[in-house]
């Protein structure tokens, strides 16, 4: 009886075999080339989609929800994200959080967490430095600050759905100029898409008459060669 309690059991993972490497077949062909781990057993993110926004080189690569938080992803996925979730509707998120502000880089996304998962084949693991060819200005109330990946406040975005870019650095040294509530009007390269306007500020001030240049910080000094 042993032996062929055994064989029944040799017999029946003979059997399994094939059905579980076609499960992780089938799960491996939905993945995108190159990802070897599986997104959604990370943290995921659910809210209502605010709005989407844009960088100054017109390419939308950012997200907010009604909740607080904003999400990151690579244009190349913009397409899909914008035909399937409009604003005010529900979104699930999977990924990683910044440690220091609610900002978070996309892995995978679905309109609910009971919805396949749509993997993020190339994360926006930074934030981008395309550019706008023409300068244009934008004014309004700043409605929040504009999060890299890594969580540094790299310029804010309007009331209106228009936004600034700035280096962190810049930002910093610009304070209280951009916390939320303030009026702000900015000028600088940039593109207009839909509706609403990104650039890359240049100039800076509380209304179109007071625009001034983007205050530059100091140099880092470098230590000399021993």
């Amino acid at each position: 009886m042993t032996a062929s309690l055994a064989r029944r059991g040799l017999l029946g993972g003979a059997l399994l075999i094939p059905a579980a490497a076609l499960v992780a077949t089938r799960a491996a062909a939905q993945r995108p080339r190159g990802l070897w781990f599986d997104p959604t057993q990370l943290p995921s993110y659910s809210g209502r989609l605010e709005r989407w926004l844009t960088n100054p080189a017109g390419e939308t690569d950012r997200g907010l929800f009604r909740e607080g938080a904003q999400f990151v992803f690579p244009p190349a996925d913009a397409e899909d994200l914008m035909a399937a979730v409009q604003p005010g509707a529900g979104l699930t998120v999977w990924g990683i959080r910044a440690r220091t502000a609610p900002v978070i880089t996309m892995l995978a996304w679905a309109k609910s967490d009971a919805d396949p998962a749509n993997f993020v084949a190339s994360p926006a693991w930074f934030a981008s430095t395309a550019r706008g060819t023409r300068v244009l200005r934008i004014e309004g109330q700043v409605a929040g600050p504009l999060l890299s990946p890594q969580g540094d406040a790299m310029g804010v975005f309007l009331a209106n759905g228009d936004s600034l870019r700035l280096a962190p650095a810049v930002h910093a040294l610009l304070g209280n100029r951009l916390a939320v509530g303030q009026a702000l009007a900015a000028e600088g390269p940039g593109t207009r898409l839909r509706d609403t306007t990104a650039i890359d500020a240049t100039r800076i001030g509380a209304n179109p008459e007071a625009l001034e240049p983007v205050p530059v910080p100091e140099a880092t000094p470098t230590e000399a060669p021993r």
